[in-house]
Protein backbone atom coordinates (compact mmCIF):
# COMPACT_ATOMS: atom_id res chain seq x y z
CA UNK A 1 0.00 0.00 0.00
CA UNK A 2 2.96 2.30 0.80
CA UNK A 3 5.17 1.39 -1.88
CA UNK A 4 1.74 1.93 -3.98
CA UNK A 5 0.94 5.76 -2.97
CA UNK A 6 4.83 6.66 -3.31
CA UNK A 7 5.24 5.22 -6.57
CA UNK A 8 1.97 7.23 -7.73
CA UNK A 9 3.22 10.29 -5.69
CA UNK A 10 6.14 10.14 -8.10
CA UNK A 11 4.15 9.76 -10.98
CA UNK A 12 2.52 13.06 -10.48
CA UNK A 13 5.91 14.85 -8.97
CA UNK A 14 7.35 13.95 -12.85
CA UNK A 15 4.31 15.39 -14.31
CA UNK A 16 4.22 18.11 -12.95
CA UNK A 17 7.93 19.08 -13.41
CA UNK A 18 9.08 17.02 -16.92
CA UNK A 19 7.56 18.98 -20.53
CA UNK A 20 8.36 17.53 -23.70
CA UNK A 21 8.60 19.50 -26.59
CA UNK A 22 8.07 19.39 -29.96
CA UNK A 23 6.47 22.16 -31.96
CA UNK A 24 4.29 22.84 -28.72
CA UNK A 25 5.03 21.79 -25.39
CA UNK A 26 3.72 18.63 -24.20
CA UNK A 27 2.99 17.83 -20.65
CA UNK A 28 3.03 14.31 -18.82
CA UNK A 29 -0.13 12.73 -18.01
CA UNK A 30 -1.53 9.47 -16.05
CA UNK A 31 -4.50 7.65 -18.22
CA UNK A 32 -7.08 5.66 -16.74
CA UNK A 33 -4.20 2.81 -16.32
CA UNK A 34 -2.08 5.23 -14.53
CA UNK A 35 0.44 4.63 -17.22
CA UNK A 36 2.37 8.08 -18.43
CA UNK A 37 1.48 9.48 -21.65
CA UNK A 38 1.88 12.73 -23.54
CA UNK A 39 -0.76 15.59 -24.17
CA UNK A 40 -0.93 18.82 -25.14
CA UNK A 41 -0.10 21.34 -22.28
CA UNK A 42 -2.45 23.42 -21.21
CA UNK A 43 -1.64 27.52 -20.57
CA UNK A 44 -1.28 27.15 -17.06
CA UNK A 45 1.05 24.02 -17.21
CA UNK A 46 3.41 26.33 -19.28
CA UNK A 47 3.24 29.22 -16.91
CA UNK A 48 6.50 29.30 -14.72
CA UNK A 49 10.34 27.41 -15.59
CA UNK A 50 10.15 24.01 -15.98
CA UNK A 51 12.32 21.48 -14.37
CA UNK A 52 13.19 18.91 -16.80
CA UNK A 53 12.37 19.43 -20.32
CA UNK A 54 12.95 16.64 -22.71
CA UNK A 55 13.87 18.57 -26.68
CA UNK A 56 12.35 17.22 -29.61
CA UNK A 57 15.16 15.97 -32.48
CA UNK A 58 14.66 18.58 -35.06
CA UNK A 59 15.19 21.71 -32.25
CA UNK A 60 19.24 20.05 -31.83
CA UNK A 61 22.21 19.25 -34.15
CA UNK A 62 23.71 15.59 -32.88
CA UNK A 63 27.71 14.76 -33.58
CA UNK A 64 29.89 12.10 -31.94
CA UNK A 65 33.68 13.15 -32.14
CA UNK A 66 37.30 11.28 -31.65
CA UNK A 67 39.75 12.86 -29.51
CA UNK A 68 43.41 11.66 -29.42
CA UNK A 69 43.25 12.94 -25.44
CA UNK A 70 43.51 10.76 -22.63
CA UNK A 71 44.01 13.03 -19.98
CA UNK A 72 40.17 14.31 -18.86
CA UNK A 73 41.38 18.06 -17.80
CA UNK A 74 43.02 18.73 -21.42
CA UNK A 75 40.15 16.57 -23.18
CA UNK A 76 37.26 19.24 -21.34
CA UNK A 77 39.68 22.36 -21.74
CA UNK A 78 39.65 21.74 -25.50
CA UNK A 79 35.84 20.84 -25.60
CA UNK A 80 35.22 24.45 -23.48
CA UNK A 81 37.56 26.13 -26.16
CA UNK A 82 35.16 24.27 -29.03
CA UNK A 83 31.87 25.27 -27.18
CA UNK A 84 32.74 28.61 -27.01
CA UNK A 85 33.06 29.05 -30.89
CA UNK A 86 30.50 26.95 -31.95
CA UNK A 87 27.82 29.01 -29.27
CA UNK A 88 29.22 32.45 -30.94
CA UNK A 89 26.39 31.19 -33.40
CA UNK A 90 23.39 33.11 -33.07
CA UNK A 91 20.73 31.74 -30.66
CA UNK A 92 22.31 28.48 -29.90
CA UNK A 93 23.83 26.62 -26.81
CA UNK A 94 25.30 23.56 -26.34
CA UNK A 95 25.72 20.55 -23.85
CA UNK A 96 28.24 17.63 -24.41
CA UNK A 97 28.62 14.17 -22.26
CA UNK A 98 31.90 12.11 -22.26
CA UNK A 99 31.27 8.83 -23.05
CA UNK A 100 34.39 6.71 -23.36
CA UNK A 101 37.70 8.50 -22.03
CA UNK A 102 40.77 6.25 -23.24
CA UNK A 103 44.56 6.55 -22.69
CA UNK A 104 44.81 7.53 -26.40
CA UNK A 105 41.58 8.26 -27.68
CA UNK A 106 38.50 9.39 -26.23
CA UNK A 107 34.41 9.51 -27.02
CA UNK A 108 32.24 12.34 -26.79
CA UNK A 109 29.19 13.89 -27.99
CA UNK A 110 28.00 17.31 -28.44
CA UNK A 111 24.41 18.40 -28.87
CA UNK A 112 23.69 22.00 -30.00
CA UNK A 113 20.06 23.50 -28.90
CA UNK A 114 18.19 26.63 -30.35
CA UNK A 115 17.70 29.41 -28.04
CA UNK A 116 13.92 29.72 -29.33
CA UNK A 117 12.74 26.63 -26.79
CA UNK A 118 11.09 27.59 -23.36
CA UNK A 119 13.13 28.01 -20.42
CA UNK A 120 13.92 24.99 -18.64
CA UNK A 121 16.79 24.14 -15.63
CA UNK A 122 18.12 20.88 -17.69
CA UNK A 123 17.57 20.62 -20.96
CA UNK A 124 17.67 16.91 -22.44
CA UNK A 125 17.84 16.00 -25.98
CA UNK A 126 15.61 13.29 -26.63
CA UNK A 127 17.23 10.82 -28.33
CA UNK A 128 20.06 10.62 -25.32
CA UNK A 129 17.43 8.78 -23.20
CA UNK A 130 15.27 6.84 -26.14
CA UNK A 131 19.30 5.67 -26.66
CA UNK A 132 19.67 4.57 -22.68
CA UNK A 133 16.53 2.06 -23.62
CA UNK A 134 18.31 0.41 -26.28
CA UNK A 135 20.73 -2.66 -26.50
CA UNK A 136 23.40 -2.89 -28.68
CA UNK A 137 22.06 -3.75 -32.34
CA UNK A 138 18.64 -2.72 -31.57
CA UNK A 139 16.76 0.61 -33.86
CA UNK A 140 14.27 2.59 -33.01
CA UNK A 141 12.03 4.01 -35.40
CA UNK A 142 9.64 6.49 -33.53
CA UNK A 143 6.80 8.70 -35.69
CA UNK A 144 5.04 9.37 -32.57
CA UNK A 145 5.98 13.12 -32.62
CA UNK A 146 9.12 13.52 -34.62
CA UNK A 147 9.64 11.00 -37.39
CA UNK A 148 13.63 9.75 -36.60
CA UNK A 149 15.59 6.72 -35.95
CA UNK A 150 17.86 6.52 -32.94
CA UNK A 151 19.96 3.42 -32.13
CA UNK A 152 23.02 2.59 -29.96
CA UNK A 153 26.96 2.38 -31.18
CA UNK A 154 30.13 2.44 -29.54
CA UNK A 155 28.99 3.59 -25.96
CA UNK A 156 27.49 6.41 -27.93
CA UNK A 157 23.71 8.09 -29.53
CA UNK A 158 23.14 7.95 -32.75
CA UNK A 159 20.38 9.72 -34.14
CA UNK A 160 19.12 10.92 -37.44
CA UNK A 161 15.52 12.54 -38.66
CA UNK A 162 13.22 10.87 -41.51
CA UNK A 163 14.67 12.26 -44.61
CA UNK A 164 14.02 10.98 -48.54
CA UNK A 165 17.19 9.49 -48.32
CA UNK A 166 16.99 8.38 -44.57
CA UNK A 167 13.93 6.34 -44.99
CA UNK A 168 14.26 3.16 -43.37
CA UNK A 169 15.90 1.66 -40.38
CA UNK A 170 18.02 -0.22 -42.63
CA UNK A 171 19.37 2.48 -44.52
CA UNK A 172 19.88 5.01 -41.09
CA UNK A 173 21.94 1.55 -39.81
CA UNK A 174 23.90 1.39 -43.00
CA UNK A 175 24.83 5.28 -42.46
CA UNK A 176 26.24 4.93 -39.34
CA UNK A 177 27.40 1.31 -39.95
CA UNK A 178 25.77 -0.50 -37.24
CA UNK A 179 24.25 -3.52 -37.45
CA UNK A 180 19.99 -3.72 -37.36
CA UNK A 181 18.86 -6.50 -35.87
CA UNK A 182 15.50 -5.69 -33.88
CA UNK A 183 13.80 -2.69 -34.97
CA UNK A 184 11.21 -0.73 -32.11
CA UNK A 185 8.33 0.89 -33.65
CA UNK A 186 6.79 3.34 -31.33
CA UNK A 187 3.34 5.25 -33.16
CA UNK A 188 1.65 6.36 -29.55
CA UNK A 189 2.22 8.67 -27.38
CA UNK A 190 1.72 6.70 -24.51
CA UNK A 191 4.62 4.41 -25.81
CA UNK A 192 6.55 6.98 -26.48
CA UNK A 193 6.32 8.54 -22.76
CA UNK A 194 7.02 5.52 -21.10
CA UNK A 195 10.43 4.90 -23.03
CA UNK A 196 11.17 8.71 -22.38
CA UNK A 197 10.75 8.21 -18.95
CA UNK A 198 12.59 4.65 -18.88
CA UNK A 199 15.64 6.53 -20.44
CA UNK A 200 15.22 9.58 -17.79
CA UNK A 201 15.39 6.88 -15.09
CA UNK A 202 18.65 5.07 -16.85
CA UNK A 203 20.23 8.82 -17.07
CA UNK A 204 23.47 8.86 -15.07
CA UNK A 205 22.72 11.72 -12.32
CA UNK A 206 26.82 12.50 -12.97
CA UNK A 207 26.13 13.79 -16.19
CA UNK A 208 22.60 15.93 -15.27
CA UNK A 209 25.06 18.97 -14.98
CA UNK A 210 26.11 19.51 -18.80
CA UNK A 211 22.59 20.14 -19.65
CA UNK A 212 21.82 22.64 -16.59
CA UNK A 213 21.41 25.77 -18.38
CA UNK A 214 20.38 29.05 -16.07
CA UNK A 215 16.66 30.48 -17.23
CA UNK A 216 17.36 33.89 -18.55
CA UNK A 217 15.99 37.00 -17.36
CA UNK A 218 15.28 34.90 -14.11
CA UNK A 219 17.05 37.74 -11.67
CA UNK A 220 17.60 41.13 -12.98
CA UNK A 221 20.07 43.15 -11.83
CA UNK A 222 17.71 45.52 -9.54
CA UNK A 223 16.90 42.38 -8.11
CA UNK A 224 20.77 41.52 -7.71
CA UNK A 225 21.50 44.83 -6.11
CA UNK A 226 18.31 44.59 -3.88
CA UNK A 227 19.66 40.71 -2.65
CA UNK A 228 23.04 41.75 -2.01
CA UNK A 229 22.28 44.92 -0.12
CA UNK A 230 19.72 42.60 2.39
CA UNK A 231 22.65 39.61 2.30
CA UNK A 232 24.94 42.68 3.60
CA UNK A 233 23.22 44.35 5.61
CA UNK A 234 21.95 40.52 7.05
CA UNK A 235 25.73 39.84 7.40
CA UNK A 236 26.38 43.05 9.26
CA UNK A 237 23.99 42.46 11.53
CA UNK A 238 24.96 38.97 12.99
CA UNK A 239 28.57 40.16 13.08
CA UNK A 240 27.70 43.19 15.21
CA UNK A 241 25.07 41.24 17.28
CA UNK A 242 27.90 38.08 17.44
CA UNK A 243 30.20 40.48 18.52
CA UNK A 244 27.84 41.88 21.39
CA UNK A 245 26.71 38.82 22.48
CA UNK A 246 30.66 37.55 22.87
CA UNK A 247 31.67 40.56 24.59
CA UNK A 248 28.47 39.71 27.42
CA UNK A 249 29.17 36.48 27.84
CA UNK A 250 32.81 37.48 28.43
CA UNK A 251 31.92 40.04 30.94
CA UNK A 252 29.74 37.84 32.97
CA UNK A 253 32.28 35.39 32.92
CA UNK A 254 34.96 37.50 34.38
CA UNK A 255 32.43 38.37 36.42
CA UNK A 256 31.89 35.48 37.74
CA UNK A 257 35.12 34.02 37.88
CA UNK A 258 36.11 37.11 40.33
CA UNK A 259 33.35 36.15 42.49
CA UNK A 260 33.92 32.42 42.79
CA UNK A 261 37.93 33.15 43.21
CA UNK A 262 37.65 32.03 47.22
CA UNK A 263 36.01 28.73 46.13
CA UNK A 264 38.00 28.10 43.23
CA UNK A 265 41.25 28.96 45.73
CA UNK A 266 39.33 26.37 48.05
CA UNK A 267 38.44 23.51 45.83
CA UNK A 268 42.79 23.51 44.49
CA UNK A 269 43.60 23.57 48.04
CA UNK A 270 41.45 20.76 48.81
CA UNK A 271 42.38 18.73 45.40
CA UNK A 272 45.87 19.12 46.84
CA UNK A 273 45.28 17.93 49.77
CA UNK A 274 43.91 15.02 48.27
CA UNK A 275 46.28 14.69 45.69
CA UNK A 276 48.74 13.95 48.83
CA UNK A 277 46.61 11.90 51.18
CA UNK A 278 46.18 10.19 47.61
CA UNK A 279 50.20 9.47 47.54
CA UNK A 280 50.15 8.65 51.06
CA UNK A 281 48.07 5.64 50.46
CA UNK A 282 49.48 4.27 47.55
CA UNK A 283 52.67 4.49 49.09
CA UNK A 284 51.23 2.50 51.97
CA UNK A 285 49.34 0.19 49.59
CA UNK A 286 52.73 -0.72 47.89
CA UNK A 287 54.34 -1.51 51.30
CA UNK A 288 51.58 -3.24 52.95
CA UNK A 289 50.58 -5.13 49.44
CA UNK A 290 53.32 -7.73 49.92
CA UNK A 291 53.05 -8.17 53.83
CA UNK A 292 51.85 -10.68 56.02
CA UNK A 293 48.89 -10.00 57.79
CA UNK A 294 49.55 -12.34 60.82
CA UNK A 295 52.68 -14.06 62.08
CA UNK A 296 53.15 -17.84 61.49
CA UNK A 297 54.43 -18.26 65.03
CA UNK A 298 50.50 -17.62 66.32
CA UNK A 299 49.56 -20.68 64.05
CA UNK A 300 52.45 -22.66 65.72
CA UNK A 301 51.29 -21.92 69.73
CA UNK A 302 47.67 -21.08 69.57
CA UNK A 303 46.97 -24.98 70.50
CA UNK A 304 49.76 -24.86 73.48
CA UNK A 305 47.80 -21.84 74.88
CA UNK A 306 44.92 -24.13 76.39
CA UNK A 307 48.06 -27.07 78.27
CA UNK A 308 50.61 -24.39 79.28
CA UNK A 309 51.29 -20.92 79.90
CA UNK A 310 54.24 -19.01 78.78
CA UNK A 311 56.56 -16.49 80.11
CA UNK A 312 58.83 -15.58 77.56
CA UNK A 313 59.34 -15.79 74.04
CA UNK A 314 61.85 -14.59 72.14
CA UNK A 315 64.15 -15.11 68.96
CA UNK A 316 68.06 -16.26 68.90
CA UNK A 317 70.00 -17.14 65.51
CA UNK A 318 66.32 -17.86 63.84
CA UNK A 319 65.10 -20.16 66.61
CA UNK A 320 62.64 -19.54 68.52
CA UNK A 321 63.00 -19.82 72.17
CA UNK A 322 59.81 -21.00 74.68
CA UNK A 323 59.85 -20.56 78.65
CA UNK A 324 56.80 -21.51 80.69
CA UNK A 325 55.21 -24.31 82.69
CA UNK A 326 53.17 -26.97 81.75
CA UNK A 327 51.71 -30.19 83.68
CA UNK A 328 53.63 -32.09 81.79
CA UNK A 329 56.20 -30.56 79.87
CA UNK A 330 56.24 -33.65 77.60
CA UNK A 331 53.12 -32.88 76.10
CA UNK A 332 53.81 -29.03 75.17
CA UNK A 333 56.67 -30.85 73.26
CA UNK A 334 54.90 -33.18 71.68
CA UNK A 335 52.40 -30.00 70.59
CA UNK A 336 55.01 -28.08 69.31
CA UNK A 337 56.03 -31.07 66.99
CA UNK A 338 52.93 -31.96 65.93
CA UNK A 339 52.68 -28.48 63.69
CA UNK A 340 53.65 -29.03 60.27
CA UNK A 341 55.74 -25.41 60.53
CA UNK A 342 57.42 -26.83 63.26
CA UNK A 343 61.53 -28.05 62.47
CA UNK A 344 63.95 -29.30 64.80
CA UNK A 345 61.77 -28.68 68.32
CA UNK A 346 63.56 -29.35 71.27
CA UNK A 347 64.65 -29.46 74.93
CA UNK A 348 67.07 -26.64 75.33
CA UNK A 349 67.10 -27.21 79.33
CA UNK A 350 65.66 -30.45 81.40
CA UNK A 351 62.27 -29.93 82.51
CA UNK A 352 61.72 -29.32 86.14
CA UNK A 353 59.26 -29.76 88.63
CA UNK A 354 57.20 -27.03 90.11
CA UNK A 355 54.76 -26.31 92.51
CA UNK A 356 52.45 -25.10 89.28
CA UNK A 357 53.61 -28.08 87.18
CA UNK A 358 56.62 -28.77 85.09
CA UNK A 359 58.75 -25.98 83.88
CA UNK A 360 60.69 -26.27 80.26
CA UNK A 361 62.34 -24.31 77.32
CA UNK A 362 61.58 -25.10 74.17
CA UNK A 363 63.64 -24.26 70.88
CA UNK A 364 62.90 -24.88 67.12
CA UNK A 365 63.17 -23.32 64.09
CA UNK A 366 59.71 -22.25 61.54
CA UNK A 367 59.02 -23.50 57.92
CA UNK A 368 57.17 -20.40 56.55
CA UNK A 369 57.10 -21.47 53.08
CA UNK A 370 52.90 -21.51 52.84
CA UNK A 371 52.86 -18.07 54.65
CA UNK A 372 54.95 -16.54 52.14
CA UNK A 373 51.16 -16.39 50.10
CA UNK A 374 49.24 -13.73 52.28
CA UNK A 375 46.22 -16.08 53.60
CA UNK A 376 42.54 -14.98 53.02
CA UNK A 377 39.92 -14.35 55.71
CA UNK A 378 38.78 -17.94 55.25
CA UNK A 379 41.90 -19.96 55.90
CA UNK A 380 42.48 -17.78 59.18
CA UNK A 381 39.88 -18.54 59.98
CA UNK A 382 39.67 -22.51 59.35
CA UNK A 383 43.16 -22.24 60.81
CA UNK A 384 42.34 -20.62 63.76
CA UNK A 385 39.45 -23.50 64.28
Amino acid sequence: MIKRKLTLWIKKWLCNNVVYYSDKPYSLVLNSQQQFTLAPASSNATKGTKLIQIIARKHYTEQSQSYPIGNKKELIKLIKINSQTANNAPNTSSAYVINALGQEQSKVTHWQFTNTLPQAWFKLPESLLVGHTLAPEQVVNSTAYTAMFITQHQQSVCSALTTPLINSPERFAAMFGVPCNQVINITEPAHYAQTLIKGLQLQPKQQLSAFFTLPQGLVSKTQLKKTALILSVICIAYAALTSGYLIYKTHNLQSALAQNKTAVNQALTTLEQYQQSAAKLQSLQSFTQNQQIASPLFFTLYELFNSAELSNIRLEDNRYVLRGTADKATDALQIILNNPRVHNAKFDYPSRKERRGESFVISFTLNTTQDKTMPSPANLTSEAQ
